[in-house]
């Protein structure tokens, strides 16, 4: 989904939400033409980056322009997408978002492109908010990965947590590390997640994601969704989802 592009390329911020795949066992990322399922966290990014945008969260002389990509069903060419960004102008954020264990190292070299091109990267997601809900400190590949200059965000984004990211980015000061897994947001009041037609149309059945609620009350030792996402169970009003789905 692009925003409007309507200002001088030295007031454009490109926010680029990438979803990426993982790799099969000869080293290349699978694709379906139609994807199983939608990415819950994609949308729930994409409705909280349209909402930052609404509200002009860099300011009134800035124009956010959103780029969303889901790998599992469309191919993510970084090279395309740093031609438009430096075609078009501007700063710009790479989100690898709703990061996986197993796509972490897709993660990891679809931003090594960007890195290389001078471009801000963050990378998001179970993996990351795992990892530093659990371990003592982070694993050699999350520490290889910041070292390149990658950051990394842990926990949710929500309660205005992306628009410091995104704030961040613009002025050229990209933290390390985003830690919010001590704090998680309640969900209420907060933007219903979105996808565009063009994803939605690429899903089986062209159906989207809702994320009534998060975090869970058991303690189940096969699941880490407790460690993610909380025993505390957080939920939208029954008002909000109604509104999400018309």
């Amino acid at each position: 989904m692009l925003g409007k592009r309507t200002r001088s390329a030295s007031t454009r911020f490109h926010l680029v939400l990438i979803k990426p795949s993982h790799y099969d066992d000869d080293g290349y990322p699978i694709q379906w033409v139609k994807a199983a399922i939608p990415s819950n966290t994609l949308a729930c990014l994409n409705g909280l980056a349209e909402d930052a945008r609404q509200r002009q969260v860099l300011g009134p002389a800035i124009d956010i322009v959103l780029h969303t990509y889901d790998e599992t069903n469309q191919r993510v060419r970084p090279d395309r997408i740093i031609h438009r960004v430096r075609k078009e102008g501007g700063r710009a954020l790479i989100g690898l978002v709703g990061v996986q264990s197993n796509q972490f190292p897709r993660a990891v070299d679809l931003a090594r492109r960007f890195v290389a091109a001078d471009l801000p990267v963050c990378i998001g997601g179970f993996h990351v908010s795992g990892c530093i809900a659990m371990l003592p400190q982070m694993p050699p590949e999350m520490r290889t990965a910041q070292a390149l200059g990658i950051s990394f965000f842990a926990g949710e984004a929500e309660h205005g947590r992306l628009d410091r990211v995104m704030r961040d980015a613009w002025n050229g000061a990209l933290q390390p590390l985003y830690n919010f897994m001590d704090d998680l947001p309640s969900l209420e009041g907060e933007p219903a997640p979105f996808l565009s037609p063009r994803h939605i149309r690429r899903i089986s059945g062209s159906v989207s994601s809702l994320d009534l609620g998060r975090g869970c009350p058991y303690q189940c030792s096969f699941c880490t969704i407790i460690n993610v996402q909380g025993r505390k169970s957080r939920f939208r009003t029954a008002d909000e989802g109604r509104s999400s789905m018309k």
